[in-house]
């Protein structure tokens, strides 16, 4: 139960952190250069994606799965003991130790996996600084969370 929890709210955190990218680009019918928090993926597994409904729609999906699996595998290193860092579930300072390093994952093997390059370079010059304020919003909007959730649904 508690994996499945953590997966979904950190998807819900990503949607909602998504959703002013959601509104500028229903409101600007997909002319908006530049979603925030979310990247605009115009090139995945070596295709390139020409629509602009499509490239925000993909940069979406992306934004929300990474929210899912950012909370579901804190909770995996929970559960299996391996806050290395910080020895501490659900504190603070592990969410966010967390958070950097989960950002240093998706950008050195995430995104060139998708063929996005390191740090997302290949999709603009400043992907690593949206991903890197996607990741601190998802740890800290997390801890909050889990602080509302810890005392039914997650055990320490």
């Amino acid at each position: 139960m508690d994996y499945f929890l953590g997966g979904s709210l950190g998807g819900l955190v990503a949607f909602v952190f998504a959703i002013p990218a959601i509104l500028l680009e229903v409101t600007q019918k997909g002319g908006v250069s530049e979603a925030p928090l979310v990247i605009d993926v115009k090139t995945i597994f070596g295709f390139k994606i020409r629509d602009k409904h499509e490239v925000f729609l993909i940069g979406l999906l992306l934004h929300i799965v990474i929210g899912f699996l950012f909370g579901l595998i804190y909770i995996i290193f929970v559960k299996r003991g391996w806050l290395f860092v910080t020895h501490a579930p659900y504190t603070f300072l592990s969410l966010l130790v967390y958070a950097i390093l989960s950002w240093i994952v998706a950008n050195l093997v995430v995104y060139p996996a998708l063929g996005l390059g390191a740090f997302g370079l290949k999709e603009g010059r400043h992907v690593w600084m949206e991903t890197i304020v996607s990741h601190l919003i998802l740890g800290v909007s997390l801890w909050l969370l889990v602080q509302y959730y810890q005392p039914l649904f997650f055990g320490t």
